[in-house]
């Protein structure tokens, strides 16, 4: 009896293992672990396309914009161009060429239209002054 007090704890344990024994019985494989499975699988899948989706509209959109970088970029450079092309063909020296190539001659006593304010019409009527005669005088005709 004295390695019995000894050891009663574990004495209880073993009959308690020993019961459970009894009550213990084979079950089948319980199937709606396949059902999670199965849902899972298909949530992952969703989920690889989704990515996959995802990653190949942000290369069409990145593509798109490096392609609209090049347009502008190619524009940018046109605009450059022509705004060169319009200041030489505004520079005097060009114009006088052009005048003097469609017959014109550069004038040698300009005259200047002046309103004395005297007419019946909107402003009155204008005279021609000559270049020598600025200070005053008016040419009549």
């Amino acid at each position: 009896m004295i390695p019995a007090l000894l050891r009663p704890a574990e004495d209880h344990a073993l009959r308690r293992v020993a019961g459970r024994e009894r009550d213990l019985r084979l079950v089948g494989p319980v199937q709606h672990a396949r059902r999670y499975l199965v849902v899972a699988l298909l949530l992952a899948a969703l989920g690889v396309f989704g990515v996959v989706a995802l990653h190949a509209l942000a290369s069409e959109s990145a593509f798109r914009a490096s392609e609209l970088a090049a347009e502008v970029d190619e524009l940018t450079l046109r605009s450059e161009e022509l705004t060169a092309e319009v200041a030489q063909l505004e520079s005097p020296e060009r114009v006088r060429q052009m005048a003097q190539q469609l017959g014109m001659v550069p004038a040698t006593d300009p005259a200047y239209l002046v309103a004395d304010g005297g007419g019946t019409g909107p402003g009155g009527p204008l005279a021609a002054v000559s270049g020598d005669a600025r200070a005053g005088t008016v040419d009549s005709g």
